[in-house]
């Protein structure tokens, strides 16, 4: 039996159970046979962001393409599933294979953001593996973490048998295999790790240099679709397919750690992007796709493959989206294809409004330049702009950046009147960075300044939506990114007093952080609030990103003296140190041969109509039960859409500016009960060789677990039908088990006459129920007061059939009886 199944009734009193119960559309299979070494991905936040994370994507990918490997995944849980796990003295398990984390051969954390340390200590403790590497033995799990937020890897020292630094494309493999090639020569914990303390890019304590892996396959002309794949079971954080364009950035910008961190930056050529772009659609069943970078604005291309992507997918029904574009590589045209199918939104990443402080940061952001893609975007029917500054900046004026920020935005919102989001944050010096040697505002600077930062923009713009970030958060991110290895101590201390998921609002807990600060041996504070000298040791110098020092210290000078660097270019004379032969910049300017040709007009992509088909109405019979049991209604039909477009079963889809495939579904259940005979009504494009067979075998391979198609009929009438206009009522089994009081009340209906309602006793423990038109059994039955996900807990409930016309009729015999 697997954990899952052992706490299934306990799950229904859980919020968002689905984060817990695996089950989802795999694209991929594995030969368990051949399986020899288990491992697992974990993102240390909650399921929804972690299956929103690329990297996660990118890891299950490589490490399952190993015929050896079987990678799985596993995510933080939130306090009420951690209790649960704790009370029933359960390990937490990872979501494939239902298999406890001490019993892994390799764990693998990706960190993308410093704020979840403590979510890490809660994966290896409920996992069952000591927190501290040094009390490892064989019976454990080499433990590797790595991501953009580990490059000052020592406040995780004590945690990790390794730091892995940089991109994980070809290292991990080399990884695994060594691991592999250990297991099968049944070496000891000890020996492995020797064995890989020789690998350059995995750094720990105690060594002297650790040299960034870089991905120099990212952007070769070879096949780079994924091999395996996991499409979440509900909507998750960013519920959409990303293609990453370019990896890296041109720009130069100081204050920014991912633009070392992804040097040099490496962009794909259109046949590359296309592909996956399709498999997107195809395979995994996104309707949304985002073109993503650390700077998408800066492909050579971007306007052209745009306008070449919509041209292929619009009569699909596909939009594409972009992250936040630095405004001085936005052009309108940008604006107009991203226009096309459905408006993404409009974000503006500002930073500091004063071209000086601009000129400091390496990333200039004209006012008349926002402002006139601003208007343009208001007459193309956008609506709203989101704004992000951030405070705390080297070498900008506190004393008027307040005010200079207000005068930006007011001239923004006079010039366009466009509805504006402004979000402003506190500036982290981060490590590998020019502004490494760089102070943070303390949360009382901050408070202050950003409250009234907000008082004054609402004053100036009235009904403009202001937040700022929590300093308190900010403060704790600073202390993680640039501490020591004492600092793991504090980071300990925080989890065990029960700091969790600290990058959340609702569950962040900065009492019992300042508890741990002000316990520890030392004064942690000053590794932010004070400066470093520039010739000073920093913590993280046992890290290299292949940036020199000197050139980062060339950029802290050059900021000081509010002076611009040029981007970087196939050949520039930056001099940074990571460009080599090996490692270069790819920058496709005027080498792509499709989107050169679309350019210079000599390759004219028309855009596709949609063609105007016959339709036939399909009335598809189904089972849920089982994972399906967790997910609301809301996200089942987004299974189902998704599932549609993955069969490749044509759906008619809905007029209006956010077309939705058509499908119907009559009554549906709540989370908890199952069904044995759900309907649903699409309407399909029909054509000579469609078969209700074939749709119900594409559309069945299609799905998630917990769901069976059992009939597919075609509604070939004169007219197009509904569902719920037939709806009688449906029949229902419950099984009270052992809740008595339920027992007793369903045996006292059975001698009433309830309006609506029809209880019979089929045996000890065991009621049929008749249910008239939509009624709510819940209700009906226990009450408008009923806790449902309780009750469902208790009971077992099967909505055996669904009838339509009249009595004991089933919606296949009904509609085959018009026919």
């Amino acid at each position: 039996m697997q954990i899952v199944d052992m706490i299934a009734d306990d799950l229904l009193m859980i919020q968002n159970p689905a984060r817990y119960t695996g089950g989802e559309f795999h694209y991929g299979t594995k030969d368990l046979a051949k399986v020899y070494f288990h491992t697992a991905i974990c993102f240390p936040d909650l399921y929804e962001i972690g299956m929103s994370n690329n990297a996660v994507r990118i890891l299950y990918d490589l490490l399952n393409s190993m015929e050896e490997v079987y990678c799985d995944r596993v995510f933080s849980v939130a306090p009420d599933f951690e209790q649960l796990l704790r009370e029933k003295q359960l390990p937490l398990y990872t979501l494939d294979l239902q298999k406890p984390l001490s019993e892994l051969d390799m764990l693998g954390i990706s960190i993308g953001y410093e704020l979840s340390a403590t979510n890490i200590l809660q994966v290896l403790d409920l996992g069952g593996i000591p927190l501290h590497a040094c009390d490892r033995t064989d019976e454990h799990p080499i433990v590797i973490c790595g991501g953009p937020a580990v490059t000052n890897p020592l406040p995780f020292a004590p945690f990790m048998d390794f730091v892995y630094i940089g991109e994980a494309e070809e290292g991990l493999q080399e990884v695994a295999r060594i691991l592999i090639d250990a297991k099968k020569q049944q070496k000891s914990r000890s020996e492995k790790l020797a064995l890989l303390q020789s690998l350059p890019y995995l750094w720990y304590t105690g060594k002297k240099l650790a040299l960034r892996f870089i991905d120099t396959n990212f952007a070769t002309p070879e096949s780079h679709t994924y091999r395996h794949y996991v499409v979440p079971n509900f909507k998750v954080a960013q519920d959409n397919g990303v293609v990453e364009i370019m990896r890296g950035c041109p720009n130069s910008c100081r204050f920014c750690h991912a633009g070392q961190y992804y040097k040099p930056y490496r962009q794909k050529q259109y046949s590359t992007m296309a592909a996956q772009v399709e498999q997107h659609v195809s395979d995994f069943g996104y309707r949304e796709i985002t073109l993503s970078s650390l700077s998408s604005g800066d492909h050579p291309y971007i306007k052209e493959l745009i306008e070449t992507l919509n041209a292929e997918y619009s009569h699909r029904h596909v939009s594409f989206s972009l992250p936040s574009l630095k405004v001085n590589s936005f052009s309108l045209g940008i604006l107009e294809q991203l226009s096309e199918v459905r408006k993404s939104g409009l974000t503006f990443a500002i930073e500091t409004p004063k071209e000086a402080w601009q000129r400091a940061m390496n990333k200039e952001v004209p006012l008349e330049q926002v402002i006139e893609i601003a208007r343009e975007a208001k007459s193309r029917g956008w609506k709203l702009a989101k704004f992000y500054f951030m405070v705390g900046l080297p070498f900008v004026d506190r004393q008027v950046e307040n005010q200079a920020i207000v005068d930006y935005v007011g001239a923004i919102y006079d010039a366009t009147r466009l509805s504006m989001n402004i979000n402003i944050g506190t500036f982290i010096p981060k490590a590998h960075t020019p502004f490494q040697w760089c102070s943070q505002l303390t949360p009382t600077q901050s408070y202050e300044q950003l409250s009234s930062l907000k008082k004054a923009i609402n004053e100036r713009i009235r009904g403009c939506k202001v937040s700022y970030h929590e300093p308190n958060i900010s403060y704790l991110e600073g202390l993680i990114s640039r501490g020591d290895e004492r600092y793991a101590a504090v980071i300990e201390s925080a989890y065990r007093k029960g700091c969790r998921l600290d990058a959340w609002d609702e569950y962040l807990k900065s009492d019992l952080w300042l508890e741990a600060i002000g316990e520890a041996s030392y004064n942690p504070d000053t590794c932010i609030f004070e400066p470093y000298g520039l010739d000073e040791e920093l913590p993280w110098d046992s890290v290299s990103m292949r940036v020199s020092k000197k050139f980062l210290k060339d950029e802290y000078e050059k900021a000081k003296n509010l002076l611009l660097t040029e981007r970087c270019f196939e050949s520039c004379s930056h001099l940074c140190g990571v460009c080599s032969k090996v490692t270069e910049v790819i920058d496709t300017t005027h080498k792509d041969p499709i989107l050169e040709q679309v350019r210079d007009k000599t390759l004219v992509i028309e855009p596709k109509e949609e063609p105007i088909s016959k339709t036939v109405q399909a009335l598809i019979t189904y089972r849920r039960f089982g994972r399906s049991l967790y997910i609301s209604h809301i996200h089942a039909m987004r299974n189902f859409e998704m599932a549609f477009q993955r069969s490749k079963v044509g759906v008619q889809f809905t007029q209006g500016f956010n077309p939705k495939p058509k499908l119907e579904f009559v009554n549906p259940l709540s989370v908890g009960i199952a069904g044995d005979e759900e309907v649903m009504l699409a309407e399909l494009i029909d054509s000579e060789n469609l078969t209700e067979q074939e749709v119900k075998e594409k559309l069945g391979s299609a799905l998630n677990d917990g769901y069976e198609i059992v009939q597919v009929l075609f509604l070939r009438l004169d007219k197009k039908q509904t569902l719920a206009k037939y709806l009688k009522g449906s029949l229902y089994t419950i099984e009270t088990r052992e809740d008595e009081k339920s027992r007793t009340l369903l045996e006292s209906f059975c001698d009433q006459e309830l309006k609506d309602v029809v209880v019979h006793k089929e045996s000890e423990g065991l009621f049929s129920v008749r249910l008239e038109g939509e009624k709510n059994l819940v209700k009906s039955l226990f009450g408008n007061d009923t806790d449902k996900f309780a009750l469902a807990s208790r009971l077992r409930i099967t909505r055996k059939a669904l009838y339509a016309g009249s009595w004991g009729v089933s919606y296949p015999q009904f509609f085959a009886s018009l026919q």
